[in-house]
């Protein structure tokens, strides 16, 4: 018995030991499988709170002009970036998340534009808001932008107020402040026409009106001269008699022009007419191909500052390779596209995906704010100007390339501002 009761002790002992060691990869397992669920929940955490991010795509909310006056600008800028997120996520995306654009048509409109960005933050919960559109309907969604929290990089609006006051989360990109556009005008025309009479010749929407309040105010404080007269339109006027009458009246030597490409054209055709020989100059949206073509021979010899270094047509080899990528891509294409807005809609996507790598594989709001500030000259090829920010100021751009109209075709022209810009000043 006592041998018996021995070896049964020891069997006891040893299911015991077994139980004990089984137990203990049970706990050892049980922590493992915690952690990874652990692991897993803080990740899908992470996703379900930032708005527009999945463990596969970011989503970002553009929207512009595509119906009504100004549609040239928020078709091109939307097409452009359209282009540019496929390029980008047919290499693989960024940070393995493929980038998927919703857009919405602001028509030009203020109400338009501010319930565009309101359906993009509150149904479509977008991770940025991307602005392909003008100034006039930019302008109103600045405001709720700033309350929502969202990142808006805005390519194409020149309105003050989306850069100043400093506001951590909005961008600006391919155009620059209307206060940089007053300046290079002024100086420009100061130096190129030295003591010649200027007329402004503005549309009464914001953007135009902005260039031209920026050009009279930049005469008058850095060369201490006014316009001789400042005359208004409306967008899609198609006789500008009463305008150019108004600026003969004052003997004007030179003829400043912002507006649309089209009112424009109509507006220099009716200059000569009437016999008007006086040069016109012409703000960035008319530095354009379609410009040309509507103007036809009026055209010549207008001068102007584009918002980037080649244009669509140019017979440089870079530009020539990108449009052929864009007519791949959009072989029914009207006349006149691709325009500027579409290769600032293109440069501009892609300054967005290098500042969305920027942020890291777990991208916030915060840390795509970080990602865009840490560039410094960065451009997607030279189609493009260099995009740098800071984190005292979010103006990306503050290049413009002075051309003039020759042999039918815009050329850049052999000018170069010597007076330091004041418009940085202001973040010091």
């Amino acid at each position: 018995m006592d041998l018996v009761e021995e070896n049964t002790e020891r069997s006891v002992s040893s299911i015991k030991a077994t139980l004990s060691r089984e137990e203990t990869v049970m706990k050892r397992l049980q922590k493992i499988v915690s952690g990874c669920v652990l692991g897993w929940v803080i990740s899908t955490s992470a996703y379900a709170q930032q708005n527009g991010v999945t463990p596969d795509s970011v989503t970002i909310g553009a929207f512009g002009t595509i119906t009504g006056p100004g549609s040239y600008i928020g078709l091109g800028g939307r097409d452009g970036a359209s282009l540019a997120f496929k390029e980008i996520n047919a290499a693989g995306g960024v940070n393995g998340r493929k980038l998927q654009m919703v857009f919405e048509d602001d028509a030009n409109s203020p109400t338009r534009a501010l319930a565009a960005v309101k359906k993009l933050v509150e149904e479509d919960k977008v991770f940025l808001l991307l602005s392909l559109g003008g100034s006039n309907a930019t302008a109103a969604t600045v405001d709720y932008v700033k309350e929502s929290g969202v990142p808006m990089y805005v390519s194409i609006a020149s309105a003050p107020r989306v850069t100043y006051p400093f506001v951590r989360t909005l961008f600006r990109g391919g155009t620059t402040e209307t206060s940089r556009y007053g300046e290079l005008y002024a100086e420009f025309l100061d130096t190129k026409y030295k003591g010649k009479r200027i007329a402004i010749l503005s549309g009464r929407e914001e953007y135009p009106r902005n260039e031209g309040d920026a050009t009279a105010a930049k005469l008058k404080a850095w060369f201490n001269t006014e316009p001789v007269a400042r005359l208004e339109f409306n967008v899609g006027d198609k006789d500008f008699t009463a305008q150019l009458s108004g600026a003969e009246r004052a003997n004007a030597d030179v003829i400043a022009f912002f507006g649309n490409p089209a009112e424009a054209a109509i507006a220099i055709r009716q200059a000569r007419d009437l016999g008007l020989k006086q040069p016109f100059f012409v703000g960035t949206t008319m530095v354009d191909p379609a410009f040309v073509a509507a103007a036809r021979g009026a055209a010549e010899g207008v001068t102007g500052f584009s918002l980037i270094p080649l244009l669509p047509g140019s017979k440089q080899a870079d530009m020539v390779k990108w449009e052929a990528n864009w007519r791949r891509e959009y072989p029914n294409a009207p006349p006149g596209r691709p325009n500027n807005f579409d290769v600032l809609g293109y440069a501009d996507a892609y300054v967005v995906a290098e500042a969305l790598r920027r942020a890291g594989p777990n991208p916030s709001a915060d840390s795509m704010i970080h990602g865009l500030e840490s560039l410094r000259d960065y451009r997607v090829g030279p189609v493009a100007t260099p995009r740098s920010f800071a984190t005292s100021n979010h103006i990306g751009n503050l290049q413009l390339v002075p051309m003039q109209v020759h042999n039918g075709a815009w050329e850049p022209i052999d000018w170069h501002s010597t007076h330091a810009s004041d418009v940085l000043k202001r973040y010091q």
